[in-house]
């Protein structure tokens, strides 16, 4: 494993960039798919339904990348689309050591270390995540099957805690979250659902 850091002058934070040694394909956490969910490297929502079996196996690859950081790296949040080059499912992986007190990035393999004084964030259980009901929920909603997944922001998977506050006013506390702008004739909608009942809430 290739570890390199940099730190500047005045006590900022030290950044690290990590190069963990493969073991297998699944440190590589990029599926393509050229028929799958990606084809024609957009997502719809009338596609998500397609994309379980390639995101459990990104989470795999994204977990494998940051065990081989520290071994204690537990994921906390996580962005899922379509690779930037070519129709393959990706999945952005933020990981965190209590060992190491950082961060780690699967996707670019740059670390980040807490201040002392911040807590641990909460361990994402990627269990729950079922990309069919998300589907389901969105299309409950009224949202097209043809409308489309923002291609920069993806779907965002996080905890909303006491310590890691995440989706609007009125967001159920101790449930994983999941974010999507969806796109339909360049007009956008800013979701996020919850995942015990499966309900939609938004700013507006």
């Amino acid at each position: 494993m290739t570890l390199v850091l940099s730190a500047c002058a005045g006590g900022d934070d030290v950044v690290g960039i990590v190069t963990p040694t493969p073991t297998n394909d699944l440190s590589q956490p990029v599926i393509s798919l050229a028929d799958g969910p990606c084809a024609g490297g957009r997502l719809t929502v009338g596609a998500l339904a397609e994309m379980q079996a390639a995101w459990e196996q990104e989470i795999t690859g994204a977990q494998a990348a940051a065990t081989a950081w520290q071994e204690d790296a537990k994921l906390v949040e996580a962005q899922v689309g379509c690779a930037f080059l070519g129709p393959g499912v990706e999945v952005k992986g933020r990981f965190y050591s209590g060992e190491a007190r950082a961060y780690f990035a699967s996707y670019t393999g740059v670390t980040t270390p807490i201040d002392p004084g911040v807590p641990e964030p909460p361990v994402l259980d990627t269990a729950p995540v079922s990309f069919e009901r998300i589907a389901e929920t969105l299309l409950a909603e009224g949202v097209d099957p043809t409308a489309e997944i923002h291609p920069t922001s993806g779907i965002n998977v996080r905890y909303n805690g006491t310590s890691t506050p995440f989706g609007p006013p009125g967001t159920p506390a101790e449930t994983i979250i999941i974010h999507v702008i969806v796109v339909t004739d360049g007009d956008a909608r800013d979701l996020f659902i919850e995942t015990t009942n499966w309900q939609t809430i938004s700013f507006s």
